[in-house]
């Protein structure tokens, strides 16, 4: 499986962005908080996700966006598990974490807690 994380697999649409926030449900594994729910998307990936670092926790853009790098990439090497998982492509899933720490995290645990996060998420779906 190719571990890529094209511009397909990413939401850009507001409404889907909203609609998953208010109506998903949610897993926390600190320092994340994911919000996922079924949705057809009408064309691309099957699963698409978004990321969000609230500048309320991290108050530098160069901290936000480096912890955002960070959880994309931890994200794209450990999803092959929850992909596998999906077989419908008409019964997509929308994804939206957010980052709740307030301290900068090492990359290793980052990674970690992702994986802990997605073993939980495939064991909910």
């Amino acid at each position: 499986m190719v571990q890529t994380f094209p511009a397909a697999e990413r939401i850009k649409s507001r409404t889907v962005l909203e609609t998953v926030y208010e109506k998903g449900e949610q897993i926390i594994v600190h320092p994340f908080r994911i919000r996922f729910m079924r949705y057809n998307f009408e064309e691309g990936a099957a699963v698409k996700f978004a990321v969000s670092v609230p500048k309320r926790n991290v108050k530098k853009a160069v901290r936000r966006n480096r912890l955002k790098r960070q959880i994309k990439e931890a994200y794209r090497l450990n999803k092959k598990g929850l992909l596998s998982q999906i077989n419908d492509p008409s019964q997509g899933l929308a994804l939206f974490l957010i980052y709740i720490g307030k301290d900068d995290q090492t990359y290793q645990a980052l990674e970690d807690k992702m994986k802990l996060l997605l073993d939980k998420l495939q064991q909910k779906l």
